[in-house]
């Protein structure tokens, strides 16, 4: 009889445990399955189209080449984009996955993106489309090829960097 209950008492012990295992075990997982979420959007960037092409060995050469001629022509093409149309460089279109441009000639992509936020950054130029809807023109103004074409668009599509 004694020994039954010591049986019982390591027995339950074990199952009381192991269950700081299973929780431990399930963060794991959900920790792994975002983390190759984080990767598989990574490496979507990084292909031929996406905005971080340019991050790419195989694709850096052509990609800047692409942005000095992107540089030299008119911002007259007119694409849709969550149901505004903006204005665009000639021979260029949206990806419309990440929302960047791509080069139509090469099919390189371009890191000058637009994206749809609910709120409102001083940062960035936008479009306002409600009070909890604005289109924003994301590029790093610190390049100087991506800033030319990136205030090309802004003045073509008449985008402001306030929050009125």
């Amino acid at each position: 009889m004694m020994l039954k209950r010591i049986v019982m008492l390591i027995v339950l012990g074990l199952i009381f445990s192991s269950c700081d295992l299973i929780y431990y075990g399930k963060i794991a997982v959900y920790e792994n399955k975002y983390r190759s979420e984080l990767e598989r959007s990574a490496r979507e960037g990084t292909k031929k189209d996406g905005p971080g092409a340019i991050n790419n060995e195989k694709y850096t050469e052509g990609v800047k080449e692409a942005i000095q001629d992107v540089i030299k022509r008119p911002v007259n093409k007119r694409v849709e984009f969550e149901g505004l149309t903006f204005i665009i460089p000639e021979n260029t279109r949206l990806n419309l996955k990440h929302g960047n441009i791509v080069d139509e000639k090469t099919g390189y992509g371009i890191a000058i993106m637009f994206k749809k936020e609910s709120y409102c950054a001083k940062v960035f130029y936008r479009k306002k489309v409600r009070d909890d809807k604005y289109i924003v023109l994301y590029y790093n103004h610190r390049n100087k090829d991506l800033d030319a074409i990136g205030q090309k668009i802004i003045k073509a599509n008449g985008l402001t960097n306030t929050c009125k």
